[in-house]
């Protein structure tokens, strides 16, 4: 194991990863497709957690992006308020 607790192979793994997604990411040309490619990202980790043991991962992220939208109308709804909208 290396000094960060991961074997040879997860490191591996986790540079193959790298190697699909941040190609992906950077061709992206704007915002959109940016989110695009992150949610597409997170759904096969999710996919691949629950392939390998953790049966509510999708629901996790499922939570996280809800929770994720509902900071972002609560700060929507103050900003507006605040500047009559």
């Amino acid at each position: 194991m290396s000094g960060n607790g991961m074997t040879p192979d997860a490191l591996k793994r986790l540079r193959n990863l790298a190697e699909f997604w941040n190609p992906r990411m950077q061709a992206a040309t704007n915002d959109a497709e940016l989110v695009k490619v992150v949610f597409d990202r997170a759904k096969a980790a999710a996919k691949r957690a629950q392939k390998n043991g953790d049966p509510q991962a999708m629901h996790k992220l499922a939570q996280e992006l809800a929770n994720w939208a509902a900071a972002m109308e609560r700060q929507d709804a103050t900003r507006q308020g605040r500047h009559g909208a």
